[in-house]
């Protein structure tokens, strides 16, 4: 198999409702997924979210410590599971208090 040294496209815009993460690519094509893929994102607040940072195929959230690149999207990774474990935590934390 010919490995694809193509580099993954540029992310231009980044949409977050409470459903769905959606990134706009340079290349004109818009990559969506549900936002419960990335649960550091989904249990966020919405000043948490809109906080973000593109450098070339990554948005960068720094107040949460969670990076998503384009070619995660395209190819519909989830969240490595000790990110969402640690979002999960956090979540039941802030519940029981």
């Amino acid at each position: 198999m010919k490995l694809n040294n193509t580099p993954p496209p540029d992310v231009t815009t980044v949409q977050i409702t409470d459903e769905r993460l959606t990134f706009g690519l340079e290349d004109g094509r818009t990559v969506s997924v549900p936002l419960s893929f990335y649960p550091t994102l989904q249990f966020a607040t919405r000043r948490e979210r809109a906080d973000f940072e593109i450098t070339h195929s990554s948005v960068y959230w720094p107040k949460l410590d969670c990076d998503i690149s384009s070619d995660c999207l395209l190819r519909g990774a989830k969240e490595a599971r000790r990110f969402a474990e640690r979002a999960w935590r956090k979540k039941a934390k802030l519940a029981a208090a």
